[in-house]
């Protein structure tokens, strides 16, 4: 394997600043007669913590206890390898890098890639020029502006046009140097006909330059204008073939810029348009980014997982994105980073979003974004007839495999309690036939059982706390109602509990066996808690909690049907699910150490 020759290693750290580095990235301060310092780039602090020694070329944080020389800090915050550190470094300080162990045939192949990445830089820069100062651009940058992109975010992403005639790059770039015709279709950015003409790729189409981790431009997504008489005839995104530099599904669009934020942060946004990235790191988020023209895959998996810890599958709310998120589903498990996703109401891209709502209303949306799983899980319930037995049994069967894919037993254990909720089965149903499912591990499920889901076990508390003694009963069966017991047995019980004004021996000695059976095992069981007051309220509290929740839950698929710019029962819908989130923090306050 070749190696960068050390000489060449030691003439880029003699030519990197670390000052100047560094404060690309953090304004740093005077300090001392040897050092500067700065919030940390590594860590959330508010107190600057950080310092930096131009004269020793070393920082290092007394916070987080990072610290080293100029390619260490590249390194660690931009998540590079060694070599990608020194690359990097190199061509910031116009160091030419040598290579030992290179056969001919390799330096041969290496200038070959120089070629490709070169030709995607240079119509790159042409593309972003047309698209400033061109008179056939017009079009193009009237739908810029139409769609709120700023003109210095659009140069921060080179947004540029390709124009319509097919000789655009060809001609300009036919005197460069080693970007010949071949190279051109070798890199993506021209096509052969049947005729044998060779042609610009791109024509007539809003240009997006994608680039490599390395920042290096790797190939384009261009959409077409929406004013061109022929876009109805042609595929409204067209994306550079795989080439040797480019593999779509090895690449996320933005990932170069966006990894230092998403590092910060923990998360990162998975849009499925460049428009969308653009418009999040507009309004301020800078830790989006997008697949290019394909599905999410485990390639793109693998690499969030270097830099986040959460993805938010950030989709548009039609079936495609849904179809999205059920890709996912199918290998999310395999990779450290905890796929999430974000539902945008109906209607609605990323872009549109963030536009209409603001910055700090997709992070709230992120920050309460479902788990995969649990996703999925609701949309296979929800394309079922629950009204019927053959239809809730068919949703459990449907949505088992989700389950059955989860390594992690708590976890199995805890949605196969969501679907049993969901779907309006028993748990222990659920569990069976997920045993099943799994060739048989009854201690397992056995165990699972015995746990129940957290609001099954606060509703059976909430029935032993009514059936305690007559008083409590009083006090508390007017704060509740049938919607806060979930359970169809637990539900049916407190029906007959509120009828007989709380009178267990009516029920214990009255016709139904099933309820005189449940009513009686509840008498005789102990509460969890002391038999107070206060342990009384906060176990209302935690069933208002839950009802709540399912309330805003129920909200939010609402408003995902509904587009905000023409339903009129948008707004009034979008203030209730205020009041109602609202409720909910203020019951969570009070609950806070319940049962």
């Amino acid at each position: 394997m070749a190696r960068i020759r050390q000489d060449d290693i030691e003439a880029v750290k003699e030519r990197t600043d670390i000052v100047q580095l560094v404060a690309q990235y953090l304004t740093l301060k005077k300090t001392g007669h040897d050092s500067l310092s700065g919030l940390c780039p590594f860590h959330q602090e508010k107190t600057a913590s950080f310092s930096v020694s131009p004269a020793k070329q070393v920082f290092y944080c007394h916070g987080c206890g990072k610290g080293g020389d100029a390619i260490t800090f590249l390194r660690e915050l931009e998540h590079l390898s060694y070599v990608e550190a020194i690359e990097r470094l190199a061509n910031a300080a116009g160091v030419p890098l040598r290579y030992e162990g290179d056969s001919p045939a390799e330096r041969r192949a290496a200038e070959h890639r120089k070629a490709l990445y070169r030709a995607n830089e240079e119509a790159a820069s042409l593309y972003r020029a047309m698209l400033v100062d061109g008179r056939e651009a017009a079009d193009a940058r009237a739908y810029v502006t139409e769609r709120g992109i700023a003109a210095e975010i659009a140069d921060r992403f080179g947004v540029g046009y390709a124009p319509t005639y097919p000789d655009f790059l060809l001609r300009r770039l036919a005197g460069a140097r080693d970007l010949s015709p071949e190279i051109l279709l070798e890199a993506g950015l021209a096509t052969r006909g049947d005729d044998g003409a060779v042609r610009d790729r791109f024509r007539g189409r809003i240009t997006f330059p994608i680039n490599d981790l390395q920042g290096r431009h790797i190939g384009f997504g261009a959409r077409v204008l929406p004013s061109d008489p022929r876009s109805g005839e042609q595929a409204k995104y067209l994306n550079t073939a795989e080439t040797p530099i480019y593999r779509k599904h090895e690449v996320l669009y933005n990932l170069h810029r966006a990894r230092t934020a998403i590092a910060k942060t923990g998360d990162a946004f998975v849009v499925e348009g460049y428009t969308d990235v653009i418009g999040l790191a507009q309004a301020g988020l800078d830790n989006a980014v997008a697949t290019c023209g394909t599905a999410l895959g485990e390639h793109h998996f693998e690499l969030l997982s270097r830099f986040a810890q959460r993805a938010v599958l950030a989709f548009d709310s039609d079936e495609a994105g849904a179809r999205a998120a059920e890709r996912a589903a199918a290998f999310q498990e395999r990779f450290p980073v905890r796929a999430v996703v974000m539902i945008m109401p109906e209607g609605l891209d990323p872009a549109e979003f963030v536009a209409k709502h603001g910055a700090d209303a997709v992070r709230e949306a992120g920050a309460q974004a479902r788990p995969l799983i649990e996703y999925m899980v609701r949309r296979t319930v929800e394309r079922h007839d629950l009204s019927t037995v053959e239809g809730r049994s068919a949703a459990v069967a449907d949505a088992l495999p989700l389950l059955e894919k989860l390594s992690d037993p708590v976890r199995r254990s805890e949605y196969a309690g969501l679907l049993a909720d969901l779907a309006g089965v028993a748990e222990a149903s659920v569990l069976q036939s997920l045993e099943r499912r799994l060739g048989g591990r009854p201690q397992e499920v056995a165990k699972a059982i015995k746990h129940g889901t957290a609001q099954e076990r606060v509703e059976r508390e909430m029935l032993k706390v009514l059936v305690s003694d007559a008083d409590t009963f009083g006090e508390m069966v007017g704060m509740l109602s049938e919607e806060h017991f979930r359970g169809a047995s637990h539900r049916r019980l407190f029906v007959a509990l509120r009828g007989t004004g709380g009178d267990v021996g009516a029920i214990a000695g009255g016709p139904d066996p099933q309820l005189a059976a449940q009513v009686s095992a509840l008498a005789v069981e102990p509460l969890a808690g002391d038999p107070t007051p206060e342990y009384a309220d906060g176990v209302v509290a935690r069933l208002q909690e839950f009802l709540l929740k399912s309330r805003s839950d129920t909200l939010r698929l609402q408003l995902q049907k509904l587009n905000p710019t023409t339903d009129p029962a948008y707004d009034d819908l979008f203030r209730e699910l205020v009041e109602v989130d609202g409720e909910l923090r203020r019951v969570r306050q009070r609950v806070h150490g319940a049962v």
